[in-house]
């Protein structure tokens, strides 16, 4: 029940839909990465997970996504495009960013409700993917 809570209030906060959220910062943890490339227009199959501890954080009123890797990455929210639902039930909330070099990307937030309403991350750009998972860190 505390997970399917926190997942409808974290959709609302995605779809930044509500003017009530203010000073909303949504905190995540990551466990996991793994990433892709594209070379030659192909892409690689994904890399194994490697465990991670990092944090990210979604800034509601300021639109902005921020990983705090090794090296930081902050993704300013251009487009939200809204949920989808795949054939397994998996809803996904997608977003056009951009970085702080002015690169474009998709960041696309996904709950699986088919695996236990694990979460993910997904940073695509045009010729390089990587997907965190992620847990919410709770107050």
């Amino acid at each position: 029940m505390k997970t399917k809570f926190f997942s409808l209030f974290l959709f609302g906060a995605f779809l930044l839909t509500s003017t009530t959220l203010s000073a909303q910062v949504i905190k995540l943890r990551s466990t996991g990465l793994a990433y892709k490339v594209q070379t030659d227009d192909e892409w690689s199959d994904w890399s194994d997970f490697e465990d991670t501890d990092v944090l990210i954080t979604l800034d509601v009123d300021n639109s902005r996504f921020t990983v705090y890797s090794a090296e930081k990455q902050v993704y300013d929210i251009s487009e939200n495009e809204g949920m989808t639902t795949d054939s397994d039930g998996d809803d996904f909330y997608a977003f056009y960013c951009v970085d702080h070099d002015g690169k474009t990307c998709r960041i696309r937030f996904a709950i699986l409700h088919s695996q236990d309403e694990s979460m993910q991350l997904y940073v695509d750009f045009n010729d390089m993917k990587w997907v965190y998972n992620v847990r919410n860190i709770e107050d």
